[in-house]
């Protein structure tokens, strides 16, 4: 039985590490969670609305997120989330926080080839957003603040200490209004490449071991209709760097700080994961 044991945990050591720079931020790699496995993640983001000291001035938004994901099968995971924040832009500050959305996301495996340290992984995804409020007034963001659907595919490449990957999607945004209240249904191409480097351990030794990654993921956005309110860009951007810690092979704590083109906002991310087999 000891021996059965100490089997599984090195399975499990084994697994998280070899893949652990490639457990994004801001972004998903292609790679699923396990059958029956269970992560629990909770967010946390900061968009920095106003940067004056003015008393009463609204400089801050706040945002928490719970989530939970599931593995189905070998080729099928699921994750829904809520969404709490603060609604800055509501005039009673002291009293406003609460429940204000939540999203419904499935990944579907295609392809993927192994090897020793090198592997290559493409899924499919859908995924579902709802929000009440919307924070940043001239960005489209379906994770934090907008409406409608997604659907794209992610291709992940892992070559020893390096993972990248490129993400292409097409997002439907609902319930969007120009300064006359006219309504928009836009669409956009959302585009994205993520890369992760494991930096610590240089050698395993145990599963003990604490991983150390850093990050750097763009994201852009580029929207498909003729007309749209003229507080968007037609194009727009996110550099996001970030670092990454892994403790005991199955907890997550993560960093970023979203750096936004132009005169949108710009976000600082912090998220705690913990996987349950």
């Amino acid at each position: 039985m000891k021996k059965i044991f100490l089997f599984f945990l090195i399975f499990l050591f084994l697994y998280n590490n070899s893949y652990s720079q490639e457990l994004y931020i801001n972004t998903e790699a292609a790679s699923l969670i396990p059958k029956g496995t269970k992560v629990i993640r909770f967010n946390y983001s900061n968009i920095f609305l106003n940067q004056t000291n003015e008393k009463e001035s609204i400089k801050n938004a706040l945002l928490f997120t719970p989530s939970l994901a599931y593995g189905l099968s070998k080729k099928i995971m699921i994750s829904g989330s809520f969404q709490f924040s603060n609604k800055p832009y509501e005039k009673d500050l002291s009293t406003n926080f609460g429940f204000n959305g939540f999203k419904l996301y499935s990944k579907q495996r295609i392809f993927t080839t192994d090897k020793q340290k090198n592997h290559t992984r493409l899924s499919s995804f859908v995924k579902y957003s709802f929000h009440k409020e919307k924070f940043m007034k001239s960005n489209i963001d379906l994770e934090l603040q907008d409406n409608g659907f997604e659907f794209g595919l992610i291709g992940t490449q892992l070559i020893k200490k390096l993972a990248i990957s490129i993400t292409s999607a097409y997002t439907r945004v609902n319930d969007i209004y120009d300064k006359s209240n006219n309504l928009f249904r836009l669409g956009t191409l959302k585009n994205s490449i993520s890369a992760g480097y494991l930096v610590f351990p240089r050698k395993y030794k145990s599963y003990k071991q604490t991983n150390f990654n850093i990050y750097l993921e763009y994201i852009t956005n580029t929207i498909t209709n003729k007309s749209f309110p003229e507080r968007f860009n037609k194009f727009s951007s996110t550099l996001a760097p970030g670092i990454q810690f892994i403790f005991l092979s199955r907890s997550r704590l993560d960093f970023s700080y979203k750096i936004r083109k132009g005169d949108t906002e710009n976000e600082f991310l912090i998220k705690l994961t913990y996987i349950i087999y």
